[in-house]
């Protein structure tokens, strides 16, 4: 019987390797080695408290937005400020550089308008597309497999890639709007 939770061993595999960057991220904003180290393990604490710890999409961004906030929060409990720190804040905005969930959304909603073009087009240049563009397999390769010359493989891969981008063209992506575009639009 482990003595493990579910929760340990997800934290021991997604957040702890990670533990560099938290401390490196909290060196950055106290200035101090110690103060660094309490500042991760509070939200690491913090990270355990939270019952919703499996929803977590990217564990080490989720933590190294934990820190920031923290670190920030200290800041302004303290009352004497090193300015070196207040210089880090313009910095600490790229920690967690990954798409926001718009833009996440919207490259989904165009992954399923390009795999349901690809599946619409004929099958013969379907295969050559496929083992060709997505497998990366040598064009000699695709020939020998699909058992065609060269010369045809080719001819099929271009009108794969014609009847592909006029599908695109044709099916505009949907009008999926910015909420902040579209609160702009509304005042």
């Amino acid at each position: 019987m482990s003595l493990l939770r579910e929760i340990d061993r997800w934290f021991i595999d997604e957040v702890l390797p990670h533990e560099g960057r938290y401390l490196a991220l909290a060196r950055r904003l106290t200035g101090n080695r110690d103060q660094a180290a309490d500042l991760v393990h509070d939200a690491y604490t913090r990270l355990f408290r939270d019952e919703a710890w499996r929803a977590i999409d990217h564990p080490p961004a989720y933590v190294l937005r934990m820190v920031r906030n923290l670190g920030i929060q200290r800041l302004r409990r303290t009352k004497i400020v090193n300015f070196a720190s207040i210089a880090n804040l313009d910095e600490l905005e790229q920690a967690d550089a990954g798409p926001d969930p718009f833009d996440r959304m919207v490259a989904r909603h165009e992954l399923r308008r390009l795999v349901n073009a690809i599946r619409e087009l004929p099958a013969r240049c379907r295969d050559v597309m496929i083992l060709r563009r997505f497998e990366e397999l040598p064009p000699r390769e695709v020939a020998e497999r699909l058992g065609l010359s060269l010369s045809t493989m080719e001819k099929r891969l271009a009108r794969a890639l014609v009847l592909l981008t006029r599908a695109l063209q044709q099916d505009p992506p949907s009008s999926i709007q910015d909420p902040a575009t579209s609160q702009r639009q509304l005042s």
